[in-house]
């Protein structure tokens, strides 16, 4: 979406997972278990979701209603079925919300990076961080630079499809954090704005994983780019409204445990994940 080529992006078809992902994210002490074991342990089915039926054939297109409540929205203006768009999206487009998280694995290791980053910045000085990540020119310099500078450092340089949506669900994020608090101190990071700043990335990309799997046909040939946007701030709000108040504390909590802060960041994609489910 927003370009003037057709990308058809992914067949439905293709699996979720790519074949260089692993079944579980990756973890340093593999016997740590989180305080919180609910999400590691219980079998698909619970939390809210039913379990697949090994009976029923999947359709060949697992976004086709998301698709085509996406679709309705950017050409009509109607949003009023965007709500419905991102539940399905979630219970029927990503399955479960094991395989849901999993498969925003590497926008995962954007957040836990910079998460540390901001970290680094409460405990060592904004100086001292920028200094240590080669970025000491932007010492002094506002908070939008400085978020704006962090952008090849958290999210790669890479060119796969994944770590694009995840940068432009970071510059997005910056926007956002900026527009809310547009006095933003980061000499002087609150633990809550930390865990702020984390819930508004970690939902930012979640939209742009979701734009980009219904999505991938609207171009600026056959939409309206200024429809399209207030669709994708709409499905933003709602995103916002049904993860944030569960994700947030959850987010503040992670970042008093650096260590396992990887581990942690997938858990709470799927405690967003369920929140979608049983809104």
């Amino acid at each position: 979406m927003g370009t003037s080529a057709n990308r058809k992006g992914p067949k439905p078809s293709i699996p979720l997972l790519p074949d260089w992902m692993d079944e579980e994210p990756a973890d340093e002490n593999p016997n740590q278990q989180p305080e919180d074991s609910d999400y590691d342990e219980e079998p698909d089915g619970e939390g809210g979701e039913e379990a697949p039926n090994p009976t029923e054939t999947p359709s060949a297109n697992r976004f086709n209603q998301s698709q085509r409540g996406f679709q309705k929205a950017v050409k009509s203006g109607d949003t009023s079925g965007l709500k419905r768009v991102v539940k399905n999206y979630v219970s029927q487009g990503l399955g479960n919300t094991r395989k849901a998280a999993q498969r925003m694995s590497r926008s995962g290791g954007a957040i836990v990076t910079f998460g540390t980053v901001l970290g680094n910045i409460r405990q060592n000085g904004l100086a001292a961080t920028l200094t240590h990540l080669q970025l000491g020119q932007y010492v002094g310099q506002p908070a939008l630079q400085v978020l704006s500078a962090l952008l090849v450092h958290v999210c790669g340089a890479s060119a796969l499809l994944d770590d694009a949506i995840t940068k432009e669900a970071y510059k997005e994020t910056v926007t956002r954090i900026i527009d809310e608090s547009p006095d933003l101190d980061l000499e002087n990071l609150t633990e809550a704005q930390t865990g702020e700043m984390l819930a508004i990335f970690l939902e930012e990309s979640i939209v742009y994983r979701l734009i980009c799997d219904i999505g991938r046909s609207q171009t600026v040939a056959t939409s309206d780019p200024a429809r399209a946007i207030e669709v994708e701030q709409e499905i933003y709000q709602i995103v916002n409204g049904m993860v944030h108040s569960s994700i947030v504390p959850e987010l503040t909590k992670a970042m008093s445990d650096p260590a396992n802060l990887n581990r942690e960041i997938q858990r709470i994609y799927r405690v967003a994940f369920d929140a979608i489910n049983n809104s």
